[in-house]
């Protein structure tokens, strides 16, 4: 897990930079991890001008266009022992900034697992998806600690 992805510097706004990448990949890859995500959608989906309609039409909310991602996501979860834990909407920011819409939060049984996903075929036909709903996203990735308090997530 020592490589750092090759990452598109356009969605900068929704993925992680080279050093953001680096120094989760420099964690200990067999540890679990939890990743809390903080989404603002687009109004209305902002797919490529070359979107086949593959998954749906175009003309969906940015939720919704997310929402088709996270579908391909959990069937891929399944096969690989993660689980989402919650997403909700969000319904106003208390303390800080931002305009978020949903809160994701999601178990891996390791890191590797989730850096993983992009392997599957699945999840590449279904980036378009994230990409077309996503506006901005805040993304934690938690240490195993978390299990603590979800119990019902710790692997014996």
């Amino acid at each position: 897990m020592s490589q750092v992805p090759n990452l598109d510097p356009t969605l900068a706004h929704i993925n992680p930079s080279a050093a953001q990448a680096a120094r989760y990949l420099a964690l200990d890859p067999e540890r679990p991890v939890v990743f809390v995500n903080l989404h603002e959608y687009h109004e209305r989906a902002q797919y490529a001008p070359n979107y086949s309609g593959a998954g749906g039409p175009a003309d969906v909310s940015g939720k919704e266009a997310y929402h088709r991602y996270l579908r391909t996501l959990e069937a891929i979860h399944a096969r690989v022992g993660a689980k989402m834990v919650i997403a909700a909407g969000c319904d106003v920011v208390m303390v800080g900034g931002g305009n978020w819409h949903e809160v994701v939060i999601t178990y891996y049984p390791t890191r590797a697992i989730a850096m993983q996903l992009a392997a599957f075929p699945e999840y590449e036909a279904a980036v378009p998806h994230r990409v077309a709903g996503l506006k901005s996203v805040l993304a934690l990735a938690l240490d195993e600690h978390a299990l603590d308090y979800l119990p019902s997530l710790r692997t014996p």
